[in-house]
């Protein structure tokens, strides 16, 4: 009886150890999963961008990918302003972020080069970040200043603290 206990417990950590195997190459080496998506506007551009609202979801962010849609993006949401640091390790595509207060104003506009440990840093407390490809706010002349509308249905009940 021993023996089949233990011949259980070893084939039941196998499985365990598969799964988690599976879980990290998945994320590694295959297409990420992708997030909820929200509609969203920016400077008067309709867009629909990944949402990043957990702790884990914001940590991946756009690492592993190999590609972003033109008008494919990130937004990270938080549940105050604070201010707010992002790096590019694992990060195979150049981006460029914005940073972002409450009211839904960009405070400032940054390039990020694939893979580098440089942090950037919002230059005062922010709400939200959006990365999006490199230069796409460049050539849409979007600038600090401008307005980015978020639905207030974000914000109910049990999806993110307002």
């Amino acid at each position: 009886m021993k023996n089949k206990l233990k011949h259980i417990f070893l084939l039941m950590m196998l499985v365990c150890v598969g799964l988690l195997y599976n879980s990290f190459c998945e994320v590694c080496y295959g297409e990420p999963k992708r997030n909820k998506v929200l509609p969203i506007n920016v400077a008067g551009i309709e867009l629909e961008v990944e949402l990043a609202t957990t702790f884990e979801e914001q940590g991946l962010g756009l690492m592993y990918r190999d590609k972003l849609e033109e008008n494919g993006g990130m937004l990270f949401v938080y549940p105050r302003e604070n201010f707010l640091s992002f790096w590019m390790k694992n990060t195979r595509i150049p981006l460029s972020i914005a940073f972002i207060k409450a009211d839904g104003r960009i405070i400032q506009i940054e390039s990020m080069k694939p893979y580098s440990l440089d942090t950037h840093v919002s230059k005062e407390n922010a709400r939200y970040a959006l990365e999006m490809n490199e230069g796409w706010f460049r050539k849409r002349n979007v600038n600090e200043g401008d307005i980015v509308r978020i639905p207030p249905a974000l914000f109910e009940k049990g999806k993110i603290e307002n």
